[in-house]
């Protein structure tokens, strides 16, 4: 009887490495290959009623234009899928593609948007937009995925960029997307610590999004809201994106929130320690990360007896530590400082204390009088010993 559970418990355990993934090639060129279009490849993988276990190479050998290109599907996923451009040319053709994990080589494309991806690999490849699309259907509305664990991209691929579309949770942390515009169609996005330049919200689907972003940096930092009011600027700047020509210099706005607060919204938030001495004041002007002048601010203070802010500076009133948070831009831009108000030596005090000067009324710094008072004892004692000497 052991044997026999054994014989079983062995075929159990061999089986996972005798069963194999199918793999499938797709050569395609203009002449000379079985298959003379993309498209007829399209058809041919889509009429396979089971992907989830088909390794799927497709080997572009020929240039093609003003494609459209759709494999798989939201129930039918590849289990992988492999595309080796050999850099010929997709011109104005868009690609979309469900599958678990996708591998680019050489591909040129002018759009490609994966769907419900496990993990992605660009190499050499030229695609002006990479739109990656998480659906609620597939993954729960709680479940946040880290673009980092997802997507491999090499840097010949990221400079290509020109426009990365997220659609679904997403979190993106220390990435370097200051040359692409970020167009989020419909993503609740959290970024991290990255260099940024352009974020456009257009929430094409309906649905309501959210980008909350933390320490990042920008080239500038600028805030602009497009209500129903303004529909027509708000069409404009939608038009200027022309992916055959995009210029990222075409839109002059680093952030953009389109539509109104109920469909999207974005805020950037810049974590800051501060140490200041007590009756000392902080220029928060000058502190602020993008912060100018002519903005309005609104602010809180955890404890008003530690410090309090007059005319956008921050005083130190008594020692101890305090949250203070400093919200500009409509409350688009918020500051959270970790302020610690420490006493002031007593040089420190020294330094500071003034005595006013009879007749004249001026004021003179306390330590200016020692010194002075100092120098004037030393010069004095030079001067009565010189006289005693020659006495």
């Amino acid at each position: 009887m052991k044997k026999y559970i054994c014989l079983l418990l062995s075929l159990f355990l061999f089986i996972p490495f005798v069963v194999k993934a199918e793999t499938l090639t797709y050569n395609v060129c203009e002449s000379g290959c079985e298959y003379a279009s993309l498209n007829d490849v399209e058809n041919e993988i889509n009429n396979i009623s089971n992907l989830s276990d088909k390794d799927i190479i497709i080997n572009i050998n020929s240039n093609y234009s003003d494609l459209s290109f759709s494999i798989g599907s939201e129930k039918n996923m590849i289990k992988t899928l492999t595309v080796n451009g050999n850099n010929h040319q997709l011109s104005n053709s868009y690609i979309t593609t469900y599958s678990n994990n996708i591998t680019l080589n050489d591909l040129n494309v002018l759009g490609l948007t994966i769907c419900n991806p496990q993990k992605i690999k660009l190499v050499a490849s030229d695609i002006k937009l990479l739109a990656i699309e998480y659906r609620e259907s597939n993954m729960p509305s709680n479940i946040e995925t880290n673009l980092n664990d997802v997507l491999e991209i090499d840097e010949i691929s990221l400079n290509n960029l020109l426009i990365f579309g997220p659609i679904g949770n997403m979190k993106i942390e220390h990435m370097n997307f200051k040359n692409i515009l970020i167009l989020n169609e419909g993503a609740t996005l959290s970024i991290y610590n990255s260099q940024l330049g352009k974020l456009l919200n257009f929430p094409q689907f309906g649905e309501a999004i959210e980008i909350k972003i933390y320490n990042s940096t920008f080239d500038s930092l600028k805030y602009k809201n497009f209500t129903s009011d303004y529909f027509e600027e708000y069409r404009n700047e939608i038009q200027k994106i022309n992916l055959s020509s995009f210029d990222l210099s075409t839109l002059n706005y680093d952030i953009y929130d389109l539509m109104s607060p109920e469909y999207s919204n974005t805020t950037v938030y810049f974590d800051k320690e501060s140490t200041v001495k007590v009756g000392n004041k902080l220029n928060l002007v000058n502190y602020l990360d993008y912060y100018t002048e002519d903005k309005e601010i609104e602010y809180t203070i955890e404890d008003e007896s530690i410090a309090k802010i007059e005319n956008k500076e921050l005083i130190g009133l008594k020692e101890g530590s305090a949250k203070v948070t400093v919200t500009t831009d409509e409350g688009h831009v918020i500051y959270r400082i970790n302020l610690v108000v420490e006493k002031e030596s007593v040089p420190e005090k020294i330094d500071k204390m003034t005595i006013k000067v009879p007749i004249t009324g001026s004021k003179l710094k306390l330590w200016v009088l020692i010194v002075g008072g100092i120098l004037i004892g030393i010069a004095l004692i030079c001067v009565y010993m010189l006289i005693k000497r020659k006495k």
